[in-house]
């Protein structure tokens, strides 16, 4: 299969003046979903003269030197100031613990007086900042904007599990370590902390063994990473906050703390509860440490559409909106239990992936569902809006140069009876703008043919068949189903 990047049209709800490109933001959409945001009536004006003052942390740290470098690929001129009511973004570490923030929680707020990105650790600030950079156009990487105009608002945000990881097979398909960087970023971008690592065979019984440098003199094969190679992705993955964590997917080490070596993987230490949420739920009354990924919602080398238009895969299906239902620890999870669990994780495995293009075409876009289950608290996911946001996120992955599956065209059904001879029948696909053109006399529908506007009423019995059209391209195959 052919994996081609889709260029879309901004679908960010913007006015754009005929000249000196000026962008008004008029709406927060923000992956994963902040716990609380509010919206006010005033704005905030950022020039591409961007004045940076920070306050607990220094100018040389890893998030200030972050945080200028982006602004500068977003076209924008920062430059450090000392700390005064001149300045346009503030970064602040704060000097006395906000105990509703935590460790990765933060407070961003747009002021008419400027732009506050506060929080009480670096990795909380990192992530302040990650969420700015989706309030600014989607394609600032690709376009020079001379003023931009963010409303005025507040945001509070924390994480609900500790642990958001992303489990990658690198043994049967050693990725270049420049794309495991580009995961990397991927990851921090979501908010998602635990890079779960499996190695080829022969660094990992060399790591283990505590002889990691005499993999370099194995002239034999090319299959493994060098210490510096991994050395190299461990210091860049705590760079972004997140943490490399050795492993095979049966049981995974916790982290200690230690940032520069892999560990060996200490056996029921931790347990990836792989096979159901029930299962990863027994183990957690066993009292074992649990990170949720169970194959029916995380298991991202399944098909994610419709086979027969998708590259091969494994033999599962697993679309976005299945992967958006996943809660590692669903209402009325026991209190111990819940206690016990520490998050969840998705897994890639690489039976079927040939190139790092397929590996991002698998991630995408079901790690952004995976990032908003294990950050956003369930009261704040919404289905309908999240689908929504995916496709804006779309144009930033374009413009990062990542490629991403569509997503899944099968049309969802809900029937509500009417009587004893009729339902109505709502359609609705996965992907929002698509059109629905569906016949009901067994003919094959075409664009001549009726199209869905809302709900239908149908007898039973009636024989339905549907072709979706998505960017003006038949999409899928012709559904058919039968109204019982």
């Amino acid at each position: 299969m052919t994996f081609k990047r889709y260029f879309l049209p901004i679908a960010m709800a913007v006015l754009l003046t005929a000249c000196g490109r000026t962008v008004t933001i008029t709406q927060i959409d923000i992956i994963p979903e902040p716990v609380f945001q509010v919206q006010k009536e005033g704005s905030y004006t950022l020039n591409r003269n961007v004045a940076v003052a920070v306050s607990g942390l220094g100018q040389n740290s890893p998030t200030a030197k972050y945080i200028m470098n982006s602004l500068r690929h977003a076209h924008l001129r920062p430059s450090l100031v000392a700390w005064s009511e001149e300045s346009d973004i503030e970064l602040i570490v704060n000097d006395t613990m906000n105990p509703e923030l935590g460790d990765e929680g933060y407070l961003l707020e747009v002021r008419q007086t400027g732009i506050r990105l506060s929080a009480n650790t670096e990795t909380g600030l990192f992530y302040a900042y990650q969420s700015f950079t989706q309030m600014i156009p989607a394609d600032v990487l690709e376009r020079t904007y001379s003023s931009i105009i963010l409303p005025e608002c507040t945001i509070l945000d924390y994480p609900r599990f500790a642990w958001r990881g992303v489990y990658l097979e690198a043994n049967r398909q050693l990725f270049p370590v420049k794309t495991i960087k580009k995961y990397l970023d991927l990851m921090a971008n979501y908010k998602l902390n635990r890079f779960h690592w499996e190695l080829p065979d022969s660094t990992a019984l060399t790591a283990m063994d505590g002889n990691i440098d005499s993999v370099e003199n194995e002239q034999e094969s090319n299959n493994y990473y060098s210490s510096e190679e991994i050395d190299e992705v461990i210091a860049y993955a705590a760079s972004l906050g997140i943490k490399v964590v050795p492993g095979d997917g049966t049981a995974i080490l916790w982290d200690n703390g230690t940032e520069t070596s892999l560990l060996p993987v200490k056996e029921g230490e931790v347990v990836a509860a792989r096979n159901s949420l029930q299962a990863g739920q027994k183990a957690a009354r066993a009292g074992n440490r649990v990170v949720m990924c169970p194959d029916e919602y995380c298991r991202l080398d399944y098909y994610q559409a419709d086979r027969r238009y998708q590259p091969l895969a494994s033999d599962g299906l697993i679309t976005l909106a299945k992967a958006y239902q996943f809660d590692p620890a669903p209402q009325g999870t026991n209190k111990y239990v819940e206690q016990c669990i520490l998050g969840g994780q998705c897994n890639l495995w690489a039976e079927h992936i040939e190139t790092s293009t397929q590996a991002e075409y698998m991630l995408l876009p079901r790690l952004l569902a995976m990032s908003e289950c294990l950050w956003s608290p369930e009261e704040v996911k919404n289905w309908s809006h999240f689908r929504k946001k995916v496709e804006l996120q779309k144009i930033r992955l374009n413009c990062k140069g990542y490629t991403y599956c569509e997503g899944s065209f099968t049309p969802l059904f809900s029937a509500t009876r009417v009587d004893d001879h009729s339902m109505n029948i709502a359609i609705e696909t996965e992907m929002p703008s698509t059109y629905i053109f569906y016949t009901t006399d067994g003919s094959t529908p075409t664009r001549r043919s009726s199209i869905y506007l809302g709900p239908i009423n149908l007898k039973r019995g009636t024989h339905i068949k549907i072709q979706p059209v998505y960017k003006d391209q038949e999409r899928d195959s012709v559904y058919e189903f039968i109204i019982k």
